[in-house]
């Protein structure tokens, strides 16, 4: 996302300065929101905001798959002339300042773009049409009526050949139709697994699960319960 890298090398300029005027204009605001809304300093709130972009944006230059992500991230504070060693930012490279892990959920989820919802309604669709293609046919149709006496009765009637035939040939279409919408999922899966690689790679190792993979979820726009399972996980460690 070019406009968050835009920022970053604004807000880069001036770390006491306010930016929350820039932070609308760029339509970030909601996304680091929780960040501004921590009683960390103003100088410290804008270097979060900087290092939350470098560290997870897929057109970041700092992001390297082949270096530690932990030195990693490091060299991107230090590159912000944070203290490192402080209990701030050792919270935040391991992961346990819970505000910031909001935004940076809420910035993960605004680097997606149409694909994502795409890829999940194309493997709904294709799942869908399977499921209807295996439906057995059966050679008679059951059907029940009731009786002048008030019972019950069932009855069954021979389906034709032509009937059958007709069936099985739409549930033929079905499939294809089934195979041709998973393709085209995979070919968009593959696109941003390429485009989204130093993500997918910076998210794996920071919260153990796969930020390309998320398009093959329902509620692609919900982070609370993960964020609930990493916050219980610290507590009981």
């Amino acid at each position: 996302m070019q406009k968050a890298i835009e920022l970053a090398r604004l807000v880069g300029k001036d770390f006491h300065k306010n930016w929350e005027e820039q932070l609308e204009e760029y339509n970030l605001t909601g996304i680091f929101s929780s960040v501004y809304n921590t009683a960390e300093t103003l100088e410290d709130k804008n270097k979060i905001i900087c290092y939350i972009i470098h560290a997870y944006n897929p057109d970041s230059f700092w992001l390297d798959m082949n270096k530690d992500r932990t030195d990693n991230k490091i060299k991107i504070l230090n590159s912000l002339d944070a203290d490192t060693k402080s209990e701030l930012y050792q919270n935040i490279i391991n992961g346990k300042y819970e505000s910031v892990n909001i935004s940076i959920f809420s910035f993960l989820e605004e680097l997606k773009d149409w694909r994502w919802r795409s890829i999940f309604d194309l493997l709904e669709y294709a799942s869908r049409m399977s499921r209807f293609a295996a439906m057995e046919t059966s050679d008679e149709k059951e059907y029940e009526k009731i009786a002048k006496d008030g019972a019950v009765q069932k009855y069954t009637e021979e389906v034709s050949i032509e009937t059958i035939t007709k069936v099985n040939k739409e549930k033929g279409n079905l499939i294809h139709q089934s195979i041709a919408a998973r393709e085209k999922a995979d070919m968009l899966l593959s696109q941003i697994r390429k485009e989204f690689a130093v993500t997918d790679d910076a998210v794996q190792q920071d919260f153990n699960f796969s930020f390309t993979e998320t398009a093959k979820k329902r509620d692609i726009l919900s982070w609370r319960e993960f964020i609930k399972e990493i916050k219980l996980k610290k507590l009981t460690a």
